[in-house]
This record gives structure tokens, sequence and C-alpha cells, in this order.
């Protein structure tokens, strides 16, 4: 039987997942190189859905500059943009399930 979820630690389920999106980004890189071609499978696990916060680069809504931040004495960017597969998807309900019984 599983441990009870109030016993683990919040550090240990933010790493859990973290290796679940790698091992999922992993998954769908090696699909994507698989011979074959384009077909219905294939796209359907491995299409891109991108998301971000930044400025739209040329009018295309996949890609973000980031967002520059001028406090005169200071100057930083900040930006972030997220990528999903269905691949990505997968190996994190993976890594969660193992972790279900992780003790």
């Amino acid at each position: 039987m599983a441990p009870p979820l109030k016993d683990r630690k919040l550090g240990t389920l933010v790493l859990i997942v973290l290796l679940g999106i790698i091992m999922g980004a992993f998954m769908s890189a090696l699909v994507e190189k698989l011979p074959g071609g384009e077909n219905v499978v294939k796209t359907f696990f491995t299409y891109p859905v991108e998301f971000g916060l930044g400025e739209a680069k040329d009018g295309c809504p996949g890609s973000y500059h980031p967002i520059p931040i001028n406090l005169i004495a200071i100057k930083f960017q900040f930006g972030i943009q997220f990528k999903f597969t269905m691949l990505s998807i997968i190996g994190v309900f993976l890594s969660l399930y193992f972790f279900r019984w992780y003790r």
C-alpha cells in the first residue's frame, strides 16, 4: 500500500515532476527522429503546444523575445517559454505514478 501524500516532502514531488518533464521531452525527441515520415500517430505524440511570457517574435505565436526591464541603474530581461507535447505529459504522469509508490 502506498504511503499517504501528506507524509511526503514537497521538494521531492517537484523533483519527480521535473524529471517526468525531462523524460517526456527525451521520449518526444526520440520519436521525432524515427523514420517513417509524418504520420498521424507520430504527429499526435510530438506536436508541440508552446506558450510563454514575453513579446511575440515577428508576429509568430510560438516564439517570444524576453521582456526588457530598465530600472535606470539595473537592466534585465525576463521571459519564460513552455513547450508541451503529448509525450511530455505522459512522462509527467508516469513519474507521478512511480512517485505514488515511492517511500
